[in-house]
């Protein structure tokens, strides 16, 4: 087909979580960007505008037909697609996770403007010293898109309620019933036989009082699982996509000092769907030789620990506190039940090392995990999907503790026990 008779019927979004997103033509085969954003993107983002890494696979496409007019699906008159991120700090409501492009973009042209009245040429020196400036502008921008949004909504908000998800899936809910206090130090506070303790530590006294163990887990103990018992595959120096990354020092960051550059191998599609599809004979070879037992798996765990530092470094999973944790675990759950979360986390790791629950409880003939939820609190969207994967995939034993509000005490503020 010659280029310039193809009019690019359908395209399609190599990354739909880039700055500046790249489409190519289920025809021709080109890949371009929309004119409608060209303006900024030649502002702001002019080093990322000649390729793209298409987020299943995270292989790399070249840009190379620019800006098009008429490409993306506002520009075609079409409805926008929803791309939400996942619920996190500073992406707690739908308005940050689903208009999370908007926000940024309008943020940056505003205060760039700003900037430049005040003399700045480096939009980026000006927010690191008015960093105030920058917050109230994106709050102002926030609200503004709020407006817009309950007038004439750009996306349609997807997703199933809690209740809807604790349903299908059939979890079991334990109800506690518990005196909150009013005003709480930060977080919902709890009087427990005289003490005030968090929601968390109300329902770990619950669990200990039937005779069971617990386990503070969330959902970084997970994370260094996967580390130390994947790091010989992830870090296959034979697989070709494999290539050497820098990543800070987490341990000198957490010190409050400067670090230098820890260096380690990376596949470039590391975390994504794809890298399991990719490497499914590799990854089934490295299941084949983990142990089978836990006192092995543990042993196997002790070795392996140093080595895997580098990649922990890179997954945030260096902590010691964190590596007690996980060997707990080990020591808890029986060798299948790891083998199977590291498969899981393996199959594709960023859209699953979020939402893990809050404790593991166990004693001598059982163990289950447990979410907390106070009277007023939700399931998130990462626990929801960790739900999901639990009940598809998984299937450990799991339930849900719901704490609900029996009275309220007024008081001073008090010291929160956790």
């Amino acid at each position: 087909m010659n280029l310039s008779d193809c009019d690019h019927p359908s395209v399609a979004c190599l990354n739909p979580y880039e700055t500046i997103r790249k489409y190519q033509c289920q025809s021709c085969g080109e890949v371009m960007m929309c004119e409608c954003e060209k303006d900024v993107a030649y502002r702001f983002f002019p080093s990322n505008l000649s390729t793209s890494r298409e987020l299943k696979t995270q292989n790399r496409f070249h840009v190379t037909l620019g800006f098009q007019e008429g490409v993306c699906n506002s520009c075609r008159g079409l409805p926008e697609e929803a791309y939400p991120k996942a619920q996190m700090y500073r992406l707690k409501s739908k308005i940050h996770r689903y208009y999370w492009r908007e926000i940024y973009f309008e943020t940056t042209k505003r205060f760039a403007d700003w900037a430049e009245s005040q003399g700045y040429q480096e939009y980026c020196i000006a927010e690191r010293d008015h960093h105030e400036v920058y917050t109230s502008i994106n709050q102002t921008v926030v609200k503004e898109i709020k407006e817009l949004h309950r007038i004439n909504p750009k996306y349609i908000y997807e997703g199933e309620s809690a209740n809807e998800v604790i349903t299908k899936n059939e979890v079991d809910v334990i109800s506690l019933d518990g005196v909150y206090l009013k005003p709480s130090p930060g977080r919902a506070a709890i009087l427990d036989r005289g003490e005030i303790c968090s929601v968390e530590e109300f329902a770990k006294r619950h669990f200990e009082r039937l005779g069971y163990k617990v386990l503070f887990t969330e959902s970084v103990p997970f994370h260094v699982l996967f580390g130390v018992f994947m790091w010989l595959l992830i870090q296959d120096s034979t697989d070709s996509k494999v290539d050497m990354v820098g990543v800070g020092d987490r341990e000198a960051f957490d010190n409050g000092t400067k670090g230098d550059i820890i260096w380690t191998l990376l596949p470039e599609d590391f975390g994504t769907s794809g890298y399991a599809q990719r490497r499914a004979k590799s990854i089934e070879e490295h299941f084949s030789m983990l142990p089978g037992s836990k006192e092995e798996l543990f042993w196997l765990f002790e070795y392996w620990v140093d080595h895997s530092a580098n990649l922990r470094q890179y997954l945030w999973a260096h902590r010691p506190q964190d590596l007690a944790k996980a060997k707990e675990i080990i020591s808890i759950l029986p060798a299948d039940a790891t083998r199977q979360i590291l498969r899981y986390l393996v199959e594709d790791y960023w859209g699953r090392y979020l939402g893990w629950p809050d404790m593991l409880v166990y004693n001598s003939c059982e163990f289950f995990f447990v979410e907390i939820k106070s009277s007023k609190d939700k399931l998130s969207e990462v626990q929801k999907n960790w739900i999901r994967g639990n009940k598809n995939y998984l299937h450990l034993p799991f339930k849900l503790v719901k704490i609900h509000k029996k009275g309220v005490i007024e008081t001073a503020p008090l010291t929160l026990m956790v």
